[in-house]
């Protein structure tokens, strides 16, 4: 079914807001052209919150930042690629298990709060019902003058139908 972008993020981004709002965490888009694909707008909403909910963590556990900020930007690559980016200033994942955090059942939560699931879900939707890409590494970067390091997912949709 043909579903835009901007849509499914919007709709992640809704169901997100008061959670964000409640950790004092500032959300910066920037949005590339809307492109229209074809997907599940369900599934890609989840995946999306998946990984803004993995951000609120990471930020909300921190206790030494000032400013939490989570970054979310699209980016049409080419006729037939867009580029979904979610980035936050929470430090990072530990090299040692980034490798692994699309693992099902792998979690660093206490398994009272976490079941693994939730990134493995994530690449399943990606890789399995969209084709597309996902990958995660630790971003350093400069925002308003200041330097912070934190996780950096980016999605990559290849589908596109116009």
């Amino acid at each position: 079914m043909p579903i835009s972008i901007h849509d499914v993020i919007k709709g992640s981004l809704s169901l997100t807001d008061a959670s964000r709002k409640e950790h004092f965490i500032k959300l910066i888009e920037d949005f590339d052209d809307d492109l229209i694909i074809k997907g599940n707008i369900n599934e890609l909403e989840q995946s999306i919150i998946n990984i803004l909910n993995n951000a609120k963590d990471s930020l909300t556990s921190n206790k030494n930042l000032k400013n939490k900020y989570i970054f979310i930007s699209t980016k049409k690559t080419d006729e037939n690629h867009i580029k979904i980016k979610i980035l936050d200033n929470g430090g990072g994942i530990k090299e040692d298990i980034l490798s692994r955090i699309f693992e099902p059942y792998f979690t660093t939560k206490h398994q009272s709060i976490g079941t693994g699931l939730g990134l493995s879900m994530v690449d399943k939707i990606v890789r399995e019902r969209h084709q597309g890409i996902i990958k995660a590494y630790n971003e350093e970067y400069n925002y308003n003058g200041e330097n912070f390091k934190g996780a950096c997912f980016v999605i990559t949709l290849n589908n596109i139908t116009i």
